[in-house]
């Protein structure tokens, strides 16, 4: 029952982001030939006999597609009809692309907002503790247990979660004690940090704690949370490229549903503050300057409002598909990965 919430909840992200697009070309008057949540055979499908939109859900609801009428430049009519997508001005089509992923960052706001400003955001501090933990890894092997209070490690006294993160990362793959505090008891725990290039790994999420704000702060609060979540993956993202940082690493499919399970079964505040951390994730890779992303296609467009001329249609599918195709084939590689070797 779990993993089915966490799948319908990730699909309600991508139903969101396809929701722009769709939204975005039926009021600039594009016609919208099908809506998709999901690939693979179809296990629901509808049509409107008024709008003539065919409405399905794929038997696989990761991911999904609006098809809209002339968006393949070769599809007959592309150039012709009033209502294909290719007629439009580049600024429209333009808009209607950047819908989508703006529609994963009002939807990570809105969750942000409504979270601070009458539930509570677990907001993580450091403080030198055990907050959630990852299943399976050292530290829930290990026996440590969400809310411990971590006093030593090695013999050093440690005040922050920076300090914990310095000290098990310099003893990977050795056997590292702690020293804990639960319910008023010293306890020692003797762990073994993964070694990940080098680095020591446990498995822990810093303590958090609720945030309530009045809704003019709550606002103010999701806007720059927004903000510093979208600017710490970006430095992410080039650490990761430029490897100047070993501790990043990109998530599959597996792994996103197993932190998803992770944070459902230590709350429904905390699972809905990872969805708007997951919907901010959908707006930022989306708008990659990539081939077959919103982004690439983005690219296009500004080069066509600058030069006063479209990239060729050949150039165009030829590229989105050869990208589309290698993402496919990264996303399978680092699913496999994740599922069979880690």
């Amino acid at each position: 029952m779990v993993w089915i919430i966490v799948i319908i909840a990730l699909g309600i992200l991508i139903a969101f982001h396809e929701l722009g697009h769709y939204g975005l070309a039926r009021i600039l008057g594009m016609k919208v030939v099908k809506y998709s949540i999901g690939f693979f055979k179809p296990i629901f499908t509808w049509t409107s006999q008024k709008s003539g939109i065919t409405y399905q859900i794929g038997a696989v609801p990761l991911g999904g597609f609006v098809q809209v009428k002339g968006m393949n430049p070769f599809e007959e009519g592309a150039f012709e009809d009033v209502d294909s997508y290719q007629m439009q001005s580049p600024w429209k089509r333009g808009l209607v692309i950047v819908a989508g992923p703006v529609a994963n960052l009002l939807i990570a706001w809105v969750i942000l907002f409504a979270l601070v400003g009458m539930v509570g955001f677990p907001n993580p501090v450091n403080e030198a503790g055990v907050g959630q933990l990852v299943p399976e890894a050292p530290a829930e092997k290990a026996g440590l247990k969400t809310g411990d209070e971590v006093l030593q490690i090695n013999g050093i006294a440690v005040k922050t979660f920076d300090d914990m993160v310095e000290q098990i990362g310099a003893n990977a793959g050795k056997k590292t004690l702690l020293l804990i505090q639960r319910e008023g008891r010293r306890i020692p725990v003797t762990i073994v940090p993964k070694d990940e290039d080098g680095v020591g790994k446990i498995g822990v999420y810093p303590p958090s704690e609720l945030v309530h704000l009045s809704i003019g702060d709550a606002a103010k609060f999701a806007t720059l949370k927004c903000v510093q979540v979208l600017s710490d993956a970006l430095g992410g993202l080039w650490g990761m490229i430029s490897r100047t940082r070993t501790d990043v690493k990109p998530a599959g499919p597996p792994a996103i549903l197993k932190m998803a399970k992770v944070q459902y079964e230590s709350g429904f505040i905390n699972f809905l503050a990872f969805m708007s951390f997951i919907s901010l994730m959908l707006f930022l890779f989306n708008l990659l300057p990539i081939p077959a992303l919103d982004g690439g296609r983005t690219v296009f467009l500004l080069y066509e409002l600058i030069t006063r001329k479209r990239v060729n249609k050949r150039l165009d599918a030829t590229l989105n598909t050869i990208f589309f195709f290698i993402l496919i084939t990264l996303v399978g590689v680092i699913s496999v990965k994740e599922v069979f070797f880690d």
